[in-house]
């Protein structure tokens, strides 16, 4: 048997905290929790991320970089209403940064809960660059829609995306991500557009 590489523990350790962010909620981690269910030691997370609050903190930046790198592609991908609306939604379908079995949207709502706000400040930073690009660009197209109306449409939309819990698709009788992701889309399309 082979010993992990810290690179590995790490990824370990990860993995294990996003699963138990959503699948029992942020206030159900401890140290001990979070190495059980990585098969590592306790000391690790205090060794590798300071803490609990540092490896949400890491958790939480990777999961919106996920979301942000989503984005900037979407929005290098062209303007227009849809391409637009585009730029806005399927980021948040992006795949949580340790586990393809949920949303990175999802991971960082469950952190949110318990981050303090200095943490709300680095990760709003890391979207308010793309989320300004979309909503000048939905603007453009939107002429008769004033800049608070599409700002609380954008809100709405995107607070919609976290979806209801159970929030995976790995429960029996939910529909696909990809179902769920089209019937969202057709959704966004509508909450808007220039009604």
């Amino acid at each position: 048997m082979t010993e992990d590489t810290p690179a590995q523990t790490r990824a370990r350790l990860l993995l294990a905290a996003e699963t138990l962010v959503v699948g029992e909620g942020v206030h159900a981690l401890s140290v001990r929790r979070i190495a059980g269910a990585a098969g590592a030691n306790s000391a690790l997370i205090r060794y590798h991320f300071g803490g609990t609050d540092g490896l949400l903190r890491e958790l939480a930046l990777r999961n919106g970089a996920m979301i942000a790198d989503a984005r900037a592609d979407w929005l290098a991908r062209g303007e227009g209403f849809e391409a637009s609306v585009d730029a806005l939604i399927q980021p948040l379908w992006a795949q949580a940064a340790m586990s393809g079995d949920y949303r990175a949207i999802v991971v960082l709502d469950e952190i949110f809960s318990r981050a303090a706000p200095a943490l709300h400040d680095e990760i709003w930073a890391m979207f308010a660059d793309g989320v300004a690009q979309v909503k000048a660009q939905l603007a453009a197209v939107l002429p008769g829609v004033d800049e608070a109306t599409l700002g609380w449409r954008i809100r709405f939309v995107t607070a919609a995306a976290l979806d209801v819990p159970p929030r995976d698709a790995r429960r029996e009788g939910r529909e696909s991500r990809d179902e769920r992701l089209m019937q969202f889309r057709r959704f966004a399309l509508h909450a808007l557009g220039d009604l």
